[in-house]
Formats: structure tokens, C-alpha cells, sequence
């Protein structure tokens, strides 16, 4: 696998990895605002969310546009890599990179989606999505 195929996964990887970071601290901020009882800011707060969610999803699509150009057994590894999962060992360091940024990325939408769970149980209770 190409390392310089490798390098502009990555950055777009990167970039998703930010936008995914500023969705758990905007999360965390609606939680904050729910407690305090300021439904003004979690509005706020929700339109800020989606705008990081388009644009994590504008890098998905970007990454998914370069891992096909790959063949389907590197596409495929990559792939794994992508959702945090080993599979095969990665067989160099840029592959190693992008590994480990899949697992960086899986940690921080799992962190998110409990941060979600809990608003979410707490506001709707037993209709919450997460029931």
C-alpha cells in the first residue's frame, strides 16, 4: 500500500477526529445547559452540533472516495483500520498512524454517544432514543 495514499487518508482522518472532539465538548456543554434549565442554549448548542456532524461527514465521504481508489483487500484493511479494528497489523509506520486514528476516532464517538445517552434518557425518559 502507498504511503502517500496512506498520508491523505490520514489527514482527512485527522480532520474528522477534531470535528468529532468539538461534537463531545459541544455534548458535554448541552448537558450542562439542560441542568441549568437554559433550553435557549441547547437549541444553540444542537445547531452547533450538526454543523461538526456535516462536516465529519463530508470527511467520511472524502475518506471513503480514497480508500476505494485502493484494491478491495487493501480497501477492505483499511476500512478496519478505520473503525478501530486491528485485522491485520499494520505493515508500516503511515499504516501504523492510521490505525491508531481510528482507534483515537472510535474512543471519541464512544465517549460522545454515552454523553448523548445520558441527555437524552434524562430528557425523554422512557421514550429516549437509547431505550
Amino acid at each position: 500500500m502507498e504511503d502517500s495514499m496512506l498520508v491523505e487518508i490520514l489527514k482527512e482522518m485527522q480532520k474528522k477526529y477534531m470535528f468529532i472532539v468539538e461534537i463531545e465538548r459541544i455534548t458535554r456543554e448541552m448537558g450542562d445547559a439542560l441542568s441549568r434549565n437554559d433550553r435557549e442554549s441547547v437549541q444553540m448548542l444542537l445547531g452547533m452540533r450538526q454543523d461538526e456532524m456535516n462536516k465529519a461527514d463530508v470527511c467520511m465521504r472524502n475518506i471513503e472516495c480514497l480508500v476505494s481508489a485502493l484494491s478491495p483487500d487493501e480497501g477492505s484493511q483499511v476500512r478496519e483500520w478505520l473503525n478501530g479494528n486491528g485485522g491485520r497489523n499494520p505493515d508500516s509506520p503511515m499504516a501504523e498512524r492510521v490505525a491508531e486514528k481510528g482507534k483515537s476516532i472510535q474512543l471519541a464517538l464512544n465517549r460522545t454517544i454515552e454523553a448523548d445517552r445520558y441527555i437524552s434518557i434524562r430528557l425523554s425518559g422512557k421514550d429516549s432514543y437509547y431505550q
